[in-house]
């Protein structure tokens, strides 16, 4: 009965029972990026080539790799699992079934089918940016500086008649910003004149395939229409004309696998050929048929040429090549833009290293290459995106002034201190607010701004790389602590925690890997530190506002009778009126010195905390950006220079009638910019 199944179902089948397959392997895993040296290619615009090598499913084992093709001397290198070098603390790597890539713009788009996430990552350098949260997602496509992704909408299950989803994606703020229902598992989508065309497969359901191609209008995001075509839809791709290619892959059992033309007026023509993988480069269309029959229980393969103007199928003898010919499972196919060179991908037995074919573009063989497991799709890297060499990141030293550049992010907590210090006035929106902290802090302008409560936060940047000095202190923050005159061991400490990144990816943005620059409570109070504490304030007009933490406790942070304006940023306070903030927490350092609650003393901390020591003591207030670590592990860090600092309140307190504990900044200097 199995066999029968898997003749009757086995593309989708062959992928569930692989999960089984898998997890009785051996097989080598690759951890590191390999780099290998090919034959020298012909110089062009492309630059180099990423391929997404899937990994079977449930393996968690999507990887990478890198063809670059732009060295001086011509040799070209293969980087096998580049993602995993580029991005050593990212979680399982790439994840689980790598589905799609694609470049828009500098960007790297990686569709992550079983993972439920699209990667975004610097298309020069690997690194990543972000990504976004979409379940069962197939393919992205592009259009007008949106990202369109599709999805089944629901989980990875044989006989599920979800209906699909396409999501609509900022590729600047990389938030979903709109969604539309389409058909059964939707796959590829193409854009013509504002109207996203969409593969609809069905394949769940094998005893009721889907047949149509959705028509959504982007934007409204509403499906205008649908195109019945033919059963199991998947490639769809457009050509110069306008004309979308289709594949369907037929039932596995009575109906075949063909390729369908359509125009925007509905017409279609069916081609008589099996296509399962394709790309278009000018007026030709490449392709690899792979079809299985129920007769000889096996696939058969045919690999070809279309004129995508005439329909007419070419007669070639470019896959007439003895290592072509020995491929056991001829899985994607791409073609160079400029050079024309071919590469076709073999996912051999499924589980083990899949292999790289290139060929030139008279079908002369030209190299192959070991890949990671199952390679299937391919983008190019031009002279627009430049090629991932060395880490890009070069730091900028030269600079105008020590002192801040600019706030980019003004995130306070709660406080009486918010909304006033700077002043918030109404349609004041964040990036205003960041402008008015810019201009109490920047150029050392000696003015004050509040974090509020903890996890409120500031960042901000100089005009220049600020160095690591080895053995030195780096960066000099000021705040508004005071030693109390009748207390040894403190007066008015309210220490915020600075976190230090590097703009790597290069885009001007605050939006890369931070460090925590690890102070003196790290040493002096083991056990008592809570690490990747999280607290969620939840705004209540004029009243005190209610918190939740992630470690089971609540409470309120309380108004005064000193302050009586709104304690809740109230460009913050969003749709559901709640803010969430994240990081290290220190213990409590106030006490009420009189016993009567009229006097209290906040204790200083050693070292390495802002708003903790007076700022005539400069070096209790400087910084080594040595002391990084990462803010839940607390490995160390190593960094040469930084470009973007933060810094939040660090504390959860309330001392009395003195209030909420508040890191206050006003102002930060580098200490070795004239050096």
């Amino acid at each position: 009965m199995l066999s029968r199944l898997i003749l009757k179902y086995k593309p989708l089948l062959l992928l569930f029972i692989l999960v089984a397959v898998v997890a009785c392997r051996d097989d080598e895993y690759v951890v590191y990026m390999e780099d290998n040296i090919l034959p020298p290619s012909v110089n062009n615009e492309v630059k180099g080539m990423y391929l997404i090598c899937e990994g079977n499913m449930g393996s968690n084992k999507c990887t990478l790799d890198y063809l670059d093709l732009s060295n001086a001397d011509g040799q070209v290198h293969y980087y096998r699992n580049i993602y995993a070098t580029r991005n050593p603390n990212t979680v399982k790597e790439l994840g689980d079934v790598g589905n799609d890539i694609q470049i828009y713009g500098s960007k790297l788009w990686m569709v992550i089918n079983c993972s439920n996430k699209v990667e975004v990552c610097s298309a020069d350098s690997c690194k990543r940016i972000g990504q976004i949260n979409i379940p069962n997602c197939r393919y992205v496509t592009f259009d007008g500086g949106y990202a369109y992704v599709s999805s089944y909408a629901g989980p990875v299950q044989l006989g599920s008649s979800q209906i699909g989803r396409i999501y609509k994606v900022d590729t600047l703020s990389l938030q979903v910003v709109g969604s539309v229902d389409v058909g059964r598992q939707p796959e590829e989508m193409a854009i013509i004149d504002g109207k996203l065309y969409v593969a609809n497969s069905g394949g769940y359901t094998p005893e009721n395939y889907d047949h149509t191609i959705s028509v959504v209008d982007i934007n409204t995001m509403t499906e205008e229409r649908k195109i019945d075509l033919a059963v199991n839809l998947h490639r769809l791709k457009k050509d110069k004309y306008n004309q979308l290619w289709i594949t369907s892959r037929g039932d596995y059992y009575g109906t075949p696998s063909r390729l369908y033309c359509l125009n925007t007026n509905g017409e279609k023509e069916e081609i008589d050929v099996p296509v399962s993988e394709m790309c278009i480069v000018g007026d030709t269309l490449y392709y690899i048929g792979v079809e299985w029959s129920y007769v000889s229980n096996s696939n058969h393969v045919n690999m070809g040429l279309i004129n995508v103007r005439t329909h007419e199928k070419l007669n070639t003898t470019l896959f007439d090549n003895p290592e072509v010919a020995k491929m056991k499972v001829p899985y994607g196919i791409a073609v160079n833009p400029t050079s024309k060179d071919i590469y076709l991908m073999d996912a051999k037995d499924y589980v083990s290293s899949g292999t790289l074919i290139c060929l030139a573009p008279d079908g002369t063989f030209r190299w192959k290459q070991k890949t990671g497991d199952i390679p299937s799709r391919a983008c190019f890297v031009t002279t627009a995106t430049a090629a991932p060499k060395e880490d890009p990141y070069k730091p900028k030293y030269d600079g105008n002034s020590p002192y801040i550049l600019a706030v980019d992010e003004y995130v306070p907590a709660p406080g009486q201190f918010i909304n006033t210090m700077p002043k918030y006035e109404d349609g004041d929106d964040a990036k205003i607010m960041a402008q008015k902290c810019t201009d109490a802090l920047a150029d050392d302008n000696g003015g004050l701004v509040s974090l509020g409560g903890f996890g409120g936060y500031i960042t901000f940047h100089f005009d220049h790389s600020v160095r690591n000095v080895p053995g030195e202190k780096d960066i000099y923050i000021k705040g508004n602590a005071f030693k109390a005159d009748n207390a040894s061991d403190g007066g008015s400490s309210e220490p915020g925690i600075v976190m230090v990144s590097q703009d790597l990816n290069g885009n001007g943005l605050p939006d890369d890997e931070w460090y925590e620059l690890s102070g003196s409570a790290d040493v002096d109070s083991v056990g008592k530190v809570m690490y990747d504490y999280a607290i969620t304030y939840t705004f209540d007009a004029m009243k005190d506002v209610p918190w939740t933490d992630n470690r089971g406790n609540k409470g309120t942070l309380a108004r005064n009778s000193f302050h009586r304006q709104e304690y809740f940023p109230l460009w913050l306070k969003g749709t559901d009126g709640t803010l969430t903030l994240r990081g290290t927490r220190l213990p409590n350092n106030g006490y009420d010195a009189s016993g009567k609650g009229t006097y209290w003393v906040l204790k200083f901390l050693r070292y390495g905390y802002v708003d903790n020591l007076p700022n005539t003591d400069r070096d209790g207030c400087s910084f080594d950006i040595g002391w990084a670590v990462h803010p839940v592990t607390r490995q160390p860090k190593a960094l040469e220079s930084v470009d973007f600092v933060r810094v939040y309140c660090a504390t959860n307190q309330v001392c009395g009638w003195l209030g909420e504990t508040s890191t206050e900044i006003m102002g930060a200097e580098d200490l070795h910019f004239s050096k």
